[in-house]
């Protein structure tokens, strides 16, 4: 399959994702209208279960088989593929497991459909959800994390407790607290109850959301919002009082919304399938995003809870409750905008240092660190445009035996030597420049006639004798043509023509420095 077919095999309608849609909607619709008698809502509630939970045991082990790494994948993509497959294992075992809970919970609906047990789970079936679970925290815990830095690893734990902080919100306001007296047998019950209900899905949210956000997730984006959304409901689902699982109309809702949680998860593993498919027929890798918006969507889930709880009961227990944990989703989206603005900070000073290396590396020579042709050529257009200037050309003689008797480190050594003295022959702010090789150029502008000749001496004098590099005594002497130019007589190629023409005669005259005047 190329590329383009893959592209059109993932947008074409999925007929097993279809079913469970139209399934989830026929829960809704059947269990709402509360026409059907508790027997047959029963029945219906494990048999459906079994059936999506099916699903999903299969699109698991399909996931797995499309993330084997292909012969061309690097090493990194090898070891991303692999990491999937060994967490959607654990996947398809906790589905597995689930499917076996339920078919075992389902003889005990035969032999009696309206009994609590029916409808609660029994507890081999509460063991199940237990174990499967907990294979889901172990393959979260398993996969590993992409390399962070220290700020991206603040922010994306910020998340993950600002997320936590609105689910544990949630969790406690729908929780069925034990009755009586508030004492420390009343608080022990209640922990334990807060454990058993919600607490055991909290811990699979963290699982799911620290994985999700640390920017390694076995999960494509589409996929691992169904099963964030999934494990929430159903996290909800878990706190709601055991009571109202046998009490008509919740019953029913219940049930309806039992079917649901496990339809977006074998939704969400469906897609996964697919996209782990196409992607591994195209080659493509999904793009990471550099952001998540789900801290602002709690952000925003915690305040409207909050409104409602406190618009209807004012500030009871529950409402304190709620209070609190939309202070603390605020104070931690707070602190991750904080992270976040000094990260910004960090990389406008980390940009402005690079921009100032990129600077200096394109208009200054590397190792004289002098400038280089193209600021020269810029600054002496600049210079003509504002008065008469004068250009030094200079060309080292016999560098090349330098380079061949003492080696090029030496010649290195010997050319930043020249460059120092160039840079002590002019002021500050003339240009000294290395053009390539063992070619220099000096730009001085508003000078007299007695400075340029002065500036001419200074350089013939640095430029000749010999220097000590190394222990080395290496000799030193140089060719240079001086032109002057104005605006509008001159432009800077044809400047530097002239002061290179009385170079080259100087060099073959056999004399330090000649006027291109005199040329």
């Amino acid at each position: 399959m190329n590329r383009r077919q893959a592209a059109r095999a993932s947008r074409r309608a999925d007929p097993l994702i279809a079913g469970l849609v139209v399934l989830a909607l026929l829960a809704f619709l059947g269990y709402g209208s509360g026409r059907f008698p508790v027997t047959a809502q029963v029945f219906t509630f494990w048999t459906l279960l079994i059936l999506v939970q099916a699903c999903f045991v299969r699109s698991c082990r399909r996931v797995i088989r499309f993330s084997r790494p292909g012969p061309a994948a690097t090493p990194a993509a090898a070891a991303r593929a692999r990491a999937t497959a060994v967490t959607w294992r654990f996947f398809a075992v906790a589905g597995a497991v689930l499917v076996l809970g339920n078919v075992i919970q389902f003889w005990t609906v035969l032999r009696d459909p309206l009994a609590p047990e029916s409808s609660v789970g029994t507890d081999v079936q509460v063991t199940s959800i237990a174990v499967s679970m907990m294979l889901v925290v172990a393959g979260m815990l398993r996969h590993p994390m992409d390399d962070m830095g220290a700020a991206e690893r603040l922010r994306m734990r910020i998340d993950v407790a600002t997320l936590m902080a609105a689910a544990v919100t949630y969790g406690l306001w729908i929780a069925d607290l034990p009755s009586g007296p508030h004492g420390a047998a009343w608080a022990l019950n209640a922990m334990v109850s807060l454990l058993v209900q919600p607490g055991l899905f909290l811990v699979v949210i963290f699982a799911v959301l620290k994985v999700i956000l640390s920017g390694s997730s076995p999960f494509t984006r589409t996929a691992g919002l169904l099963s964030g959304a999934a494990a929430v409901l159903q996290a909800v689902l878990q706190a709601v009082p055991v009571p109202l699982y046998v009490e008509q109309p919740t019953r029913s809702w219940l049930f309806a919304a039992n079917v649901l949680t496990s339809v977006l998860i074998a939704v969400g593993a469906r897609v996964q399938e697919r996209d782990v498919r196409a992607a591994s027929a195209s080659g493509r890798r999904e793009a990471k995003r550099p952001y998540s918006l789900l801290p602002y969507g709690a952000l925003v889930a915690v305040w409207g809870l909050a409104i409602v709880v406190l618009a209807v009961d004012g500030l009871s227990g529950r409402g304190w409750v709620i209070a609190i944990g939309a202070l603390t989703t605020t104070v931690l989206v707070i602190g991750r905008q904080v992270a976040a603005f000094r990260h910004i900070a960090e990389l406008l000073r980390e940009r402005d240092e690079l921009t100032t290396q990129l600077t200096e590396l394109a208009f200054h020579d590397g190792l004289t660190k002098l400038a280089n042709r193209g600021m020269f050529m810029q600054r002496l257009e600049d210079a003509l445009a504002a008065g008469p200037v004068t250009v030094f050309l200079i060309d080292l003689d016999d560098f090349k035996p330098v380079n061949d008797r003492y080696g090029h480190a030496t010649g290195d050594r010997l050319l930043i030597e020249v460059g120092r003295r160039l840079r002590g022959c002019v002021r500050d702010g003339d240009t000294v420049a290395r053009l390539g090789g063992d070619e220099f150029a000096v730009l001085v502008d508003g000078v007299s006639a007695d400075r340029r000749a002065e500036v001419a001496d200074g350089l013939a004098r640095a430029l000749s004798g010999s220097v000590l590099l190394g222990g080395t005594e290496v000799p030193v002497r140089a060719s240079i043509g001086m032109a002057t130019g104005r605006h509008g007589v001159h432009n800077p190629d044809s400047l530097l023509h002239e002061a290179d023409m009385a170079m080259y005669a100087a060099k073959n005259r056999h004399r330090p420095l000649i006027d291109s005047d005199l040329v």
